[in-house]
């Protein structure tokens, strides 16, 4: 998946940080890329809010607030992967 939409992890994050910024990288991403098999590009907007949302300063029921449409494919996409994985 295009890792290129958001800023590098920072090396310097203690490890449970680190990792938790990853996960939500990888469900950004995710929803990027579903949203794109749709037809559908991210918006810059979005790709700012979702950026927020990997650093930790949103939730993505948050950034899905702001974010117009607030139902895009994109964090539908991103939604449904953050549930799946808090299930696990």
């Amino acid at each position: 998946m295009d890792t290129n939409f958001f800023n590098p992890i920072p090396d310097d994050l203690p490890p449970a940080e680190a990792e938790a910024r990853r996960k939500r990288q990888g469900h950004a991403e995710w929803g990027i890329a579903v949203a794109r098999l749709g037809g559908t590009l991210p918006a810059p907007k979005l790709l700012a809010e979702l950026q927020r949302y990997i650093d930790g300063e949103l939730t993505i029921a948050q950034v899905a607030g702001v974010v117009e449409p607030p139902q895009s494919p994109a964090i539908m996409a991103i939604q449904n992967r953050e549930k799946l994985s808090n299930a696990a």
